[in-house]
């Protein structure tokens, strides 16, 4: 089984945008042919060993060395073979905007070459681990580099705000009765999460929910499927069928 290595974010000024950093490594060759469900996170992934292959719905990617997943409301497929060194860099869902600049509409259910969204990125990465050599080296200067490209813009952290509250809020409330607590229109609330996000406030809700019952499922075995339906705000039937797939 292969094992990922999550690493804590240390600096106070990335933890509101990025939840951690992974690293994953194989000493050996291996076949990866795996499932990718969808998902509340935005993962900026450096490859540096063989190419990875993407399904996502009927489109296929070769990725590059520098990418990105976008947020995903449908489940793909990552296919890679021989000996893996990756690291991975995994955003909240509004937590990519403030480094690119670029509205997440236009990344969602698809991959990402960061070569073309963004070369100023790729390029503070490339020369901020080009010398180091121990595996908590590189992640000691990720951190360095996404501080240097954090825009910090103070108008658009106040609408980003938002939505990150709206994401922490939104399975103990409702849509309208969050933009009645926060004095927000609906429609205004909805182009933010577009912005900034890349789906609708209701999409959002249903990959938190799938995220939740997901994890549930993993981590607490003694749960059966009426409790994780009821925990995470689904239907028995309708949560049995997303698992299977």
């Amino acid at each position: 089984m292969l094992q990922i290595v999550r690493y804590t974010i240390k600096s106070e000024r990335l933890k509101p945008w990025v939840k951690f950093v992974w690293y994953l490594e194989t000493a050996s060759d291996v076949s990866l042919n795996h499932k990718l469900l969808p998902t509340d996170s935005i993962d900026v992934i450096i490859n540096l060993s063989d190419k990875i292959d993407y399904q996502i719905e009927k489109q296929r990617y070769r990725a590059g060395t520098f990418h990105f997943n976008g947020m995903r409301n449908k489940p793909g497929f990552i296919i890679q073979a021989g000996k893996l060194k990756v690291f991975g860099i995994s955003f909240y869902p509004y937590g990519l905007y403030p480094f690119l600049n670029v509205p997440m509409l236009e990344f969602r259910n698809q991959l990402n070459d960061l070569e073309l969204v963004d070369k100023r990125f790729v390029q503070k990465q490339k020369v901020a681990i080009q010398d180091a050599k121990e595996t908590s080296e590189v992640v000691y200067a990720i951190e360095k580099a996404l501080l240097l490209l954090l825009d910090q813009n103070m108008v658009e952290m106040k609408k980003i705000d938002l939505i990150r509250r709206f994401c922490r809020e939104n399975k103990e409330q409702s849509i309208n009765d969050f933009c009645e607590k926060n004095r927000v229109n609906i429609k205004i609330l909805e182009r933010q999460c577009l912005k900034y996000a890349g789906y609708t406030p209701k999409t959002l809700i249903r990959i938190g929910r799938f995220q939740l019952a997901s994890k549930q499922l993993i981590y607490n075995e003694e749960n059966s499927f009426a409790e994780l339906a009821c925990d995470s705000g689904y239907k028995v039937a309708l949560l049995a069928r997303m698992i299977e797939c």
